[in-house]
């Protein structure tokens, strides 16, 4: 079964993949919107790598039909999916066909949606239509104010920390939903005393119903960067209003596929990078013992569908791209 991997597999992007654990979210199915890296921020920690189209344009870059069908298919077969999760390989508040790929999901799906979001955009009022439609918006609000906002998102010169904030109050105003704030810690960025008490004044102002906090765990496009310290995360804890640890490592336990485990993997390594254990969880649900999953990951990295990166410790799966080995330095 070690050579198993069959005809050759593509680096080419899952417009579905998973579903897959959330710690947040429960059994979540990741939903592309935007081809890889098309993104409004090129963030020092982003698990995906560096940012190849920096751009605050709304098109349509993949058609609507083509993401409900690869939707609803992934979702007939996974029943005890909880939410469909609009996640992405870029910002995917950049597709102008948002709403219309939600609404085509939820003629055929009667599930809850969630779209994780940079929150950038929110100051467009299309953009809020289309977020206003999911059960949960989760905006990344990781700077309190202009400097760190630059630092850390590194966007371009059309989005000011000022546009970012209104947006933020605007989906509030008029969202029934819930709003649940991630709050990236980065060390030596945002994770002193003045940045988390400037966090904690935007957490303050916009009130979500939940905020989240979260490290750079995954190698980060930037090498530099790193997670807090232990002590740090215990003081963002005491001064950002209601906040939660959501900065340890997620568990072992993977979803598989028996009908073709291996495409499971790829797909998800897209936008998820995993650790070498959850990878092999993957494949051995499959029914693959661990020398035979070992094996098919060797043999996968052998023909550069998957790539290993190394951070600390561990090991992470990303699926093959051109950059996917280069790492960019502050």
């Amino acid at each position: 079964m070690a050579d198993d991997v069959g005809a050759p597999l593509s680096c080419e992007q899952a417009l579905a993949f998973g579903p897959v654990p959330s710690r947040r979210l429960g059994i979540s199915l990741g939903v592309n919107v935007v081809p890889r890296k098309i993104c409004s921020y090129n963030c020092v920690y982003c698990q995906l790598g560096k940012t190849t189209n920096l751009t605050v344009e709304r098109r349509v870059y993949t058609p609507t039909d083509a993401i409900v069908d690869a939707a609803l298919e992934r979702l007939d077969n996974a029943p005890s999916t909880e939410y469909v999760t609009f996640i992405g390989d870029g910002e995917p508040t950049l597709a102008l066909n948002l709403q219309e790929i939600i609404e085509g999901i939820s003629d055929r799906w009667s599930g809850r949606f969630a779209l994780l979001t940079n929150g950038s955009l929110l100051w467009k009022s299309d953009v809020r239509d289309a977020a206003s439609m999911c059960d949960i918006v989760l905006p990344t609000m990781s700077a309190g104010d202009e400097d760190t906002f630059r630092r850390l998102h590194r966007p371009p010169r059309d989005i000011s920390f000022e546009k970012y904030v209104q947006g933020l109050r605007d989906l509030v105003l008029g969202y029934s939903g819930a709003t649940w704030a991630e709050v990236m810690l980065v060390r030596g960025l945002n994770d002193h005393v003045e940045s988390l008490r400037r966090i904690a004044e935007l957490v303050d102002d916009i009130e979500p119903a939940e905020t989240h906090l979260t490290a750079p765990i995954r190698p980060p496009s930037v090498s530099t960067v790193n997670p807090p310290t232990r002590e740090t995360i215990e003081l963002a804890l005491r001064l950002i209003p209601g906040s939660v640890d959501f900065t340890y490592p997620e568990e072992t336990d993977m979803p598989s596929s028996y009908s073709d485990p291996v495409r499971q993997l790829t797909d998800i390594t897209g936008t998820h990078p995993l650790r070498h254990d959850q990878a092999v969880c993957v494949l051995t649900g499959a029914g693959r013992t661990e020398e035979e999953a070992g094996a098919t990951i060797d043999a996968l990295l052998k023909s550069q569908v998957l790539v290993a990166l190394v951070r600390d410790e561990d090991i992470f799966y990303v699926r093959g791209r051109p950059d996917a080995g280069a790492m960019q330095h502050v």
